[in-house]
């Protein structure tokens, strides 16, 4: 079983909270809650989910096809970003689809630093040459990435400048910090999201921690002498403080 399965997004989502509403729920019994209209048959789309749910062992099937999760706990989209982390950690394969779906990101935008590619398909391939991926499913890629909020999908390419949303859910799930904003990129956002080569971070994740800070989410500051790099585009930020004023 691949990553690389023809979803949209909110599909994936909406079927993990049922199954963890309804755990042990029948791969019929699942389709037949969502076949709204009696023409047409989403076993296929209700499929690809459920695999790409069971690739990030989020969920469950046995050998009857009931479904089960494997946590009940609240799934936010940037859990789905951890998940593909460590399953690029665990495989390091590069002929490996589900290593190749979950490094795109870090592999062809962070290590880079380039935040738009016009024709991903044939970087994606020129890339990861061990294994040939089809337009159809860097297309599905972009699309659940962007639903994920890691970016944006225009004219025909892939922007990865994270969404605001999905950035104040990073920050709020980490809670109060306070230190270095180099170190709060290294040791605190990277674990979640791979933002960090070479300690160069990468521009998308930057620009959206620094529009957050407009947004009160977090205090960011100058301290004198730091020996740490500093952002903004006059390089007026090195310092950042969840929670509380900034001292």
């Amino acid at each position: 079983m691949s990553l690389f399965q023809i979803c949209y997004g909110p599909e994936i989502g909406s079927i993990l909270q049922t199954v963890q509403k309804y755990p042990g729920i029948a791969r019929t019994e699942l389709i037949a809650k969502y076949q709204y209209q009696p023409e047409g048959d989403i076993s296929s789309l209700m499929d690809a989910a459920l695999i790409f749910l069971m690739n990030l062992h989020f969920i469950k099937m046995d050998d009857l096809k009931h479904i089960w999760p494997l946590n009940h706990s609240e799934v936010k989209d940037f859990h789905y970003l951890q998940r593909l982390k460590e399953i690029a950690e665990e495989s390091n394969n590069p002929a490996d689809s589900n290593y190749i779906f979950s490094t795109m990101h870090y592999s062809l935008f962070v290590v880079p630093n380039q935040l738009y590619i016009i024709d991903l398909h044939y970087e994606a391939n020129l890339k990861f040459d061990k294994l040939a991926i089809s337009q159809e499913k860097v297309n599905a890629w972009k699309r659940i990435m962007e639903y994920f909020g890691l970016g944006y999908r225009v004219y025909g390419g892939f922007y990865a400048l994270p969404r605001l949303e999905l950035m104040e859910s990073v920050v709020k799930d980490i809670g109060q910090w306070e230190g270095p904003l180099q170190l709060f990129f290294e040791k605190k956002i990277n674990p979640i999201i791979p933002c960090v080569h070479n300690g160069n971070v990468f521009n998308g994740i930057v620009y959206a921690v620094l529009n957050l800070g407009k947004d009160s989410i977090l205090k960011l500051s100058k301290k004198q002498d730091l020996p740490y790099t500093s952002f903004g585009e006059k390089k007026e930020w090195n310092w950042v403080k969840i929670g509380g004023e900034t001292a």
